[in-house]
């Protein structure tokens, strides 16, 4: 184990004092060079993934570099490894005092290190799963949903519910005995009785102990009894408000599973709109939705995210090991828009049914804004809308399903053209 005392001087420059002496290190993200007496280390490393690495690549020879800018007494520092704008690797070379090196030698010695090209394909890996993660928050909203709570289990839970008892506690001191006295008024007798004719001392403390017996036995035992009376009423009236509370958390605790398991109106609304401000949704989207108590039905009208919310770039890793990025095309940005979409109307069902057992249907109807070409107004189109029952959508696998597919599995309409265009459809009953 190492102890270091480190002194922040500037973003991405570090002093470090340690006991084998003063070196310094530049490098705020990917990978640095760290040179000190000992030599020089490549330490390499990805923000937010715990990789990090030390391994030596020369020694103190380092400083020997041909380099106007540094002179051989100099201690060099290290580098900066990162992608720039376009995703290329860029690597930076400074001195002690943060001004840039810019021999192309030293450049050359850190690429041709195997931990050089190690890490730049953690720091592509790192890129390409940031890249893909972006678009996985719109395409795969399903993943987040939660199968429903059945009736069953809801009634179990009612069944097993039972109010939590105050348990008393006892009075734990003993009751005063003739022996626990005797010791007490022995050590005061010690006190009071202590003449240099020692002899006189035994009798003179027995007969103190006599006299006084009786007297503080009576006292004592008064004084425990007052003391176990009052703990015992203290218990009593803590067992009462204790079991009075519990009580009325059972009470609303079986209130909150019959409203789940009934479906009433009071206990859906507020369950449901508690769930979605408590969830963080990637896109952007406003609701409008009813409940429908007598069929146990919940009605949303669901105002999409724009196409031009989702990122435009997508990502892979060349057999070369190393990143591409491009732009997606239109044909794949409408794909995940559709993909996006569909999502989100089976996340929003998923919520709708969780917020009680006792709901049987949801039906959503989804819109997105589009500029009317007759007068040139936005207005809201309908592109699909679905009903979807209780049992069918529990048994779905929420994980493997490809949002738009799963449609199929309940009545809806949608028309969702080869090249992931849908067009308008016509809606007869809307919450809006």
């Amino acid at each position: 184990m190492r102890y270091r005392n480190r002194i922040k001087l500037a973003p991405g420059l570090n002093i470090n004092l340690s006991k084998s002496g003063i070196s310094t290190t530049i490098g705020p993200r990917g990978a640095n060079v760290n040179i000190g007496k000992t030599g020089a280390y490549l330490n390499t490393g990805i923000p937010g993934t715990g990789l990090y690495n030390r391994t030596k690549i020369s020694s103190s020879e380092y400083n020997k570099i041909n380099n106007n800018s540094v002179s051989k007494n100099q201690i060099q520092v290290g580098v900066k490894l990162d992608l720039n704008e376009k995703y290329e690797p860029i690597v930076e070379i400074y001195d002690n005092s943060g001004k840039n090196i810019t021999s192309q030698s030293l450049i050359n010695k850190l690429k041709r290190t195997s931990e050089y090209k190690e890490n730049l394909e953690k720091i592509y890996d790192r890129y390409y799963n940031l890249i893909i993660e972006k678009t996985t928050d719109f395409t795969d909203l399903h993943k987040h949903i939660i199968k429903p709570i059945t009736k069953q289990e809801v009634q179990d839970k009612i069944d097993k519910l039972k109010p939590n008892k105050y348990l008393k506690k006892q009075f734990d001191i003993l009751k005063p005995s003739k022996t626990s006295i005797e010791k007490e008024l022995l050590k005061e007798a010690k006190n009071k009785f202590n003449s240099i004719l020692f002899w006189k001392n035994k009798k003179n403390r027995m007969q103190f102990i006599a006299d006084n017996l009786e007297t503080e036995l009576k006292k004592s035992i008064e004084n425990w009894e007052t003391k176990k009376e009052n703990f015992e009423n203290s218990e009593q009236i803590k067992e009462k408000d204790f079991n009075l509370n519990y009580l009325k958390v059972f009470e609303q605790e079986k209130e909150n599973l019959i409203g789940n398991l009934n479906a009433t109106e009071f206990y859906v609304l507020n369950n449901f709109e508690t769930i979605l401000n408590e969830i963080n949704i990637k896109p952007v989207f406003f609701i409008d939705f009813e409940y429908v108590e007598k069929n146990k039905t919940f009605l949303i009208d669901l105002d999409l995210p724009e196409i031009e919310h989702l990122p435009k770039e997508t990502a892979s890793i060349l057999q070369s090991g190393k990143l591409s990025v491009k732009k997606k095309s239109d044909k794949q940005l409408k794909e995940e828009y559709a993909k996006c979409v569909t999502a989100l109307g089976f996340l929003i069902s998923g919520i709708a049914f969780m917020a009680s057992s006792g709901i049987e249907n949801v039906e959503i109807s989804a819109y997105t804004q589009r500029i009317d070409k007759k007068d040139g107004q936005t207005k809201n189109d309908y592109i699909y809308s679905i009903q979807l029952d209780r049992e069918k959508f529990s048994n779905l696998n929420y994980s493997k399903i490809d949002s738009i597919t799963a449609f199929e599995n309940f009545n809806h309409k949608m028309e969702l053209l080869q090249s992931f265009t849908f067009n308008t459809i016509e809606i007869k009953n809307n919450v809006c």
